[in-house]
């Protein structure tokens, strides 16, 4: 199967989306078990940490095997280990084997699909287009997501309406196995001088990325709680913010445009990190539904015209092919420390420590990033 065809970017795509499960059932997961199964809101939200967890390592993990595995194995074990992981959670009402099950459903499952997708698009000619579709895909399964499943779990009084139609969606990837290349390209293309070259690059744009995530995760995070301090009821911010991840959908689909149109990667990442910077200073204070929509669909369109140059980046310059499958634990990493950080300050600075954080962060991503990019220019990348 040529990995730029068509179909083999749509399973990497389909892959990929598989690989982010836990993370777009995170805002309702929590919910979910303490309503459900009458959880404590420290249970829930460890089995949801548990499965974020096991993805990210999955992720690290993935740089021992990812170029001496068939790609078409490792995603059928993933893909069985995500359906039996769903139907066997279904069945218990335990949290302490709830929580042991979605950890290894993460770790053997979405985090070890989330590599090979990630890896399947670096591996293509297109990286920074493909890795918008991508993106694109992922945010329109997580507005379905939030939009659907909670309804299902409420008709059903079980938890089996959020994990039985992800189960279902793993089971439809079975019929992709055979799209699937059997190995990265950099074993097949590549050869001994190439294999050699610094990873010098790869790691600082993963450092780029996994900075700039960390200031997405800090204003993320407590949005709704900076909307509400506003004037804003936490129903009506979280509307907005349904709103905005829709229409963050933009953003994707225009990285994949300009990537096309061969702009490279400097002017649209420069212009997306400084309106980031500046609409993450500008949520404060006083705020209404609509200029809450505004300002964060801004936020989210500049923030998915971001990631697949970031992503893209690093595969280029990735010739090992073991740099970029750290790109899901960077993404992860970086939604976990990012309010971690703000957190600490929040005692002095209230909610403004989120605010500072994500300015601070999308500065120093920049700066980051500005020579790097140079520097994959310079080198044809």
């Amino acid at each position: 199967m040529d990995r730029n065809a068509p179909l083999s970017i749509v399973t990497a795509i389909i892959v990929s989306v598989i690989g982010v499960f836990g993370l777009m059932t995170m805002p309702m997961g929590i919910g979910v078990y303490v309503d459900t199964l009458g959880f404590t809101l420290e249970q829930g939200n460890q089995i949801v940490i548990a499965e974020v967890a096991g993805g990210a390592l999955a992720s690290v993990l993935a740089m021992f095997w990812i170029n001496k595995v068939n790609w078409r194995y490792a995603i059928l074990f993933a893909a069985l280990c995500v359906i039996a992981g769903n139907v066997l959670t279904v069945m218990q009402n335990d949290a302490g084997i709830i929580t042991a099950i979605r950890f290894a459903v993460g770790l053997l499952g979405q985090g070890t699909a989330f590599a090979i997708g990630i890896s399947m698009i670096g591996s293509t000619a297109d990286h920074d287009r493909n890795f918008g579709f991508v993106i694109a895909a992922q945010v329109a399964f997580g507005v379905v997501t939030l939009a659907t499943l909670r309804p299902l779990v409420d008709s059903f009084d079980s938890i089996g309406g959020m994990y039985l139609p992800l189960a279902a969606l793993a089971a439809v990837a079975l019929l992709f196995v055979k799209s699937v290349p059997e190995g990265p390209a950099q074993a097949e293309h590549h050869g001994g001088e190439q294999q050699g070259q610094s990873l010098q690059l790869p790691i600082i744009g993963l450092v780029a990325m996994l900075i700039w995530c960390c200031g997405l995760g800090a204003i993320w995070a407590f949005v709704e709680r900076i909307a509400v301090a506003g004037g804003l009821d936490s129903v009506m911010a979280l509307r907005s913010l349904s709103v905005s991840t829709l229409l963050a959908i933009v953003g994707a689909l225009a990285a994949s445009a300009l990537a096309a149109r061969g702009v490279g990667r400097f002017l649209p990442v420069t212009i997306a990190l400084l309106v980031q910077l500046a609409v993450a200073w500008l949520l404060q204070g006083e705020i209404t539904f609509v200029e809450l929509v505004i300002k964060a669909s801004i936020f989210q369109v500049f923030w998915n015209l971001t990631g697949p140059f970031f992503m893209g980046a690093i595969s280029a310059s990735d010739t090992s092919g073991k740099v970029a499958v750290l790109i899901p634990a960077a993404q992860t990493s970086g939604f976990f420390v990012g309010p971690t950080i703000a957190g600490m300050f929040m005692a002095d600075a209230g909610l403004a420590a989120a605010n500072w954080t994500a300015v601070v962060c999308c500065a120093i991503a920049l700066i980051i990033f500005i020579p790097l990019s140079a520097r994959l220019k310079a080198a044809g990348l």
